[in-house]
């Protein structure tokens, strides 16, 4: 398998960790709304969370305070309801996130690159076997949690892009032969971005240490973008979100074909 075919999906983690389970009680849903209420009011993330999926994405909104209700019948505040009800919609939320890349503006993809790359470097030091689960968008198994201020980014940064208008205009992303061959370059400009292609295409059984040097790999490649004008980072990392879903359309075909 060529690395073109094991560009993945995912582009950030939102790192979102649970608490100890407790056992659950009656409560009042008026209760549970006003605190939420007050609690968005406040100006917090969290209450914010709640007020732009009700707003921008109802169905995803029910599921989530779904999750929340059950979580703050369980002793939770309203805020670690709603940090819980995130964790449990991990994949939605980053689903949702790739699909709000391809007309992301320049300015939120710096900030998407930024969290992606302390995403990596917390990942290569903690638990390099996770890099290639966090590219796949998979959850992760060995790391449980990440820096307090980068899980608050990450909140604020979905936030941000379900808040923002939906436009296309002046955003443009860049094809698939753009993306594919700017990757190719790098990997023969950046050793450790070579040996993370190298790693990526082989499906043999890798080396001692194989692991964090794909998280390198991917820290390194993050930062080569990052350093690129605001224009062509944002028209890469359009382009990079397309392609992803792209692939993710054209792997569902193919299993939905072998399923029939």
């Amino acid at each position: 398998m060529t690395f073109r075919h094991r560009i993945k999906a995912s582009f950030l983690a939102l790192g979102l960790i649970g608490l100890a389970a407790c056992s659950s009680e009656p409560v009042d849903p008026a209760v549970f709304d006003a605190e939420v209420a007050q609690l968005a009011e406040s100006g917090d993330m969290y209450g914010q969370m709640f007020v732009v999926l009700k707003e921008r994405r109802p169905e995803m909104y029910t599921s989530f305070r779904r999750h929340a209700f059950r979580e703050y019948g369980r002793g939770r505040t309203a805020r670690e309801a709603g940090y819980l009800a995130g964790r449990h919609m991990r994949n939605q939320l980053n689903s949702e996130l790739l699909q709000l890349s391809r007309a992301a503006s320049d300015e939120d993809v710096k900030e998407m690159i930024s969290i992606t790359i302390a995403s990596f470097e917390h990942l290569s030091e903690e638990g390099p076997k996770d890099c290639e689960r966090l590219m796949q968008g998979e959850e992760l198994e060995q790391v449980k949690d990440f820096p307090n201020e980068l899980r608050k980014r990450e909140t604020q940064l979905v936030i941000d892009l379900l808040s923002a208008p939906q436009t296309v205009a002046n955003r443009r992303a860049a094809s698939r032969n753009e993306v594919t061959n700017w990757m190719m370059n790098l990997a023969t400009l950046e050793p450790s971005v070579g040996v993370m292609v190298n790693h990526l295409a082989d499906e043999g059984e890798r080396a001692k240490g194989a692991d964090k040097e794909i998280c390198d790999g991917m820290v390194t490649l993050y930062k080569r973008l990052s350093y690129k004008s605001s224009e062509d980072r944002g028209t890469l990392f359009r382009g990079m979100a397309l392609m992803a879903l792209q692939d993710q359309q054209i792997r569902r075909n193919h299993a939905g074909e072998e399923s029939s």
